[in-house]
């Protein structure tokens, strides 16, 4: 509802819009003449004190006229302005990531998809917001500054960086824009059943969560993945970090992770991890490889059997068991750098057997080769600066049995006594087993 005030001779009348933008003025036709104190006392009582400027200019370019009993401007206000913005997605929407897949992770391979940190949309403003300023002189903000717009525009899994001028992705998935339209990417995916030969071998972008057992199948995965049950036999490599609440069996061929591996068992399989590997009872008769260290539960964890590397420490229950078993624990440099150089060597030497070596993936483990030898360069010299100051030990918190080889970068020890609670060191550049 407008405002309307009338002066005190009734000789003026003023109507406020129910915005505050515009007020109008009407000189009745009794007037004899236009009293100068009644109408400013009538302004002031409507509070007018913005836009009579503006008013007149108005009425100048558009030729209006004052005429008794017609209302005509006498003060307007500026309006706020939202800000005009340019979003356009770097994807096609036929191409895209639709809700209504669900699990269906056939249909996944052909639709597009993005790295974590990979900008997927243009996203800036092209004209910034502005305040207005109605005809009481109070200042009105937009319904939406540059910011809140912006924000609108971003959906899961999805940032915003103003340097850049994009739409970023806080995760790898699937990108796609909803209705609104808001962009996305479908990160999080969750399995329930068993994950087995009835899937085709998958490369998958995202995080997975299987609510079951893995069977037989090979996974590429950028992402995490969380098993609620078992591996058998299958092959794992995922970009993230993989966390297995049952254990781990007959994976010869591999279970990798660029992070951390938390499992509950595994045997006779190979596990490697850029991180930590953290374990709650047994890893007997495996290959594992640990670039920040091998932890096992204080309580209840043993391992017999095969060898395990680790750039960090190695702490773990039991070592070995009353039967003798060899098992082999070495404290090496980068054993996950190095696992990775080898993998990728075999790969380039598979496409350079293919006369592949123009195309883009062996230029991509080219590159990838080379930061990873880098990489290795700093952790040797490292250890050669300071490897007498490195806190790095392998420790049985219970017990080690006869049989086991101990090693801690050139220095190695072969137990042939039973041993509890026991720590091995280097000290002074020796070898020490001491008890705690």
């Amino acid at each position: 509802m407008s405002e309307i005030f009338t002066s005190e001779f009734e000789n003026f009348v003023i109507e406020v819009s129910d915005d505050g933008f515009s007020a109008f003025l009407t000189i009745k036709n009794d007037a004899e003449f236009v009293n100068e104190k009644e109408l400013l006392d009538l302004i002031a009582l409507a509070k007018i004190t913005y836009g009579m400027e503006q008013a007149k200019n108005m009425m100048t370019t558009k030729n209006i006229q004052k005429t008794l009993n017609h209302p005509f401007p006498l003060a307007i206000g500026d309006m706020p302005k939202p800000p005009e913005i340019e979003f356009s997605p770097l994807f096609e929407n036929a191409k895209c990531y639709h809700p209504t897949i669900g699990n269906q992770f056939h249909l996944l391979k052909t639709l597009q998809k993005v790295e974590k940190g990979e900008p997927i949309a243009h996203l800036f403003i092209t004209k910034p917001s502005q305040i207005g300023v109605n005809v009481r002189g109070e200042e009105v903000p937009p319904e939406q500054y540059d910011n809140a717009l912006l924000e609108n525009y971003l959906g899961e899994n999805a940032t915003y960086s103003a340097e850049r001028g994009q739409v970023i992705a806080e995760k790898t998935g699937y990108p796609y824009t909803d209705e609104l339209p808001r962009v996305h990417v479908k990160s999080d995916f969750t399995l329930d059943q068993n994950l087995d030969m009835t899937y085709e071998d998958m490369d998958f972008f995202g995080s997975l969560e299987i609510n079951g057992n893995i069977d037989g199948v090979k996974l590429k995965i950028h992402g995490d993945i969380t098993v609620n049950g078992d591996i058998n036999e299958a092959e794992i490599d995922a970009n993230g970090n993989i966390t297995v609440n049952g254990n781990i069996i007959n994976c010869k061929d591999g279970v990798i992770a660029s992070g951390n591996i938390n499992i509950n068992s595994a045997e006779n399989s190979k596990i490697v991890a850029g991180e930590k590997i953290i374990f709650q009872k047994n890893i007997h008769f495996c290959r594992i490889l640990a670039e920040k260290g091998l932890i096992g539960n204080e309580e209840n964890s043993t391992i017999v059997g095969g060898v395990c590397q680790s750039g960090e420490h190695i702490e773990t229950a039991i070592i070995g068991n009353n039967g003798g078993i060899g098992t082999e624990l070495e404290i090496t440099i980068s054993p996950y750098i190095k696992e990775k150089m080898v993998t990728i060597s075999k790969q380039m030497l598979r496409l350079k057997d293919l006369k592949m070596t123009g195309n883009i993936e062996y230029i991509n483990l080219t590159e990838e080769l080379s930061n990873y030898e880098a990489k290795l360069d700093d952790e040797i010299n490292n250890m050669i600066k300071n490897q007498d100051n490195l806190p790095k030990h392998i420790m049985a918190f219970k017990k080690v049995f006869p049989g086991t080889y101990i090693r801690i970068l050139k220095k190695s020890i072969h137990i042939t006594e039973e041993q509890n609670k026991v720590n091995f060191a280097i000290v002074n550049g020796e070898m020490k087993n001491e008890t705690y």
